[in-house]
């Protein structure tokens, strides 16, 4: 018996009771990331860390440090290419709308295709006019979407799906690379 509950208590820790993962990420609605991030532009980059919360249609992200945009939170809602965006930072404003757009657009250096980024966390393609590129010599994925270039780097399966844990994306002169340090699927 206690060589049985020891056991137990060594398992790792999977979904919560009740969220299964489904087979295709693209019906998953609830997961979490965490990680660091690192963006470059023409005319200034930086790096910090970043928190995303993925609810149905809501995206929460908040990104800390300085990553030449100063610590912000972000809500994306609704689907399509421009959802709604509300951006607060550090300092407090707060901004909706197109407002919120040019703001993160005027920090970032790029605009940013907030459409999409749900999907290519997850290493999907968003709906829409795609093209994948079979893994290379590097063990490289990309996705090219909307203007840019996904690289998918490396993978777990850990958090009970395979899921990206090094990505790099790219346009024009604009720089991101994603480092996703923890996963949580299904809550």
């Amino acid at each position: 018996m206690f060589l049985l509950a020891a056991g137990c208590a060594t398992a790792p820790k999977g979904p919560a009771p009740g969220t299964a993962i489904p087979a295709d990420l693209k019906d998953l609605d609830r997961w979490q990331a965490r990680g660091r991030l690192g963006v470059s532009g023409p005319d200034n980059g930086g790096s910090g860390s970043f928190e995303w919360r993925q609810r149905g249609d809501v995206s929460n992200v908040d990104i800390r440090g300085p990553v030449g945009i100063g610590g912000v939170r972000l809500e994306m809602s609704g689907t399509g290419g421009n959802p709604n965006l509300i951006l607060e930072t550090s300092d407090g404003l707060k901004l909706e709308s197109d407002a919120a757009w040019d703001e993160l657009q005027n920090r970032l250096g790029t605009a940013v295709p907030a459409g999409n980024l749900r999907y290519w966390m997850l290493g999907l393609a968003a709906p829409g006019e795609h093209r994948w590129h079979d893994e290379n010599e590097n063990g490289v994925t990309s996705l090219e979407q909307g203007g840019w270039r996904i690289d998918y780097q490396r993978y777990s399966t850990e958090p009970g799906a395979r899921v990206p844990m090094r990505i790099t994306a790219t346009s024009g002169d604009a720089r991101v690379r994603i480092v996703v340090d923890r996963w949580q699927l299904g809550q």
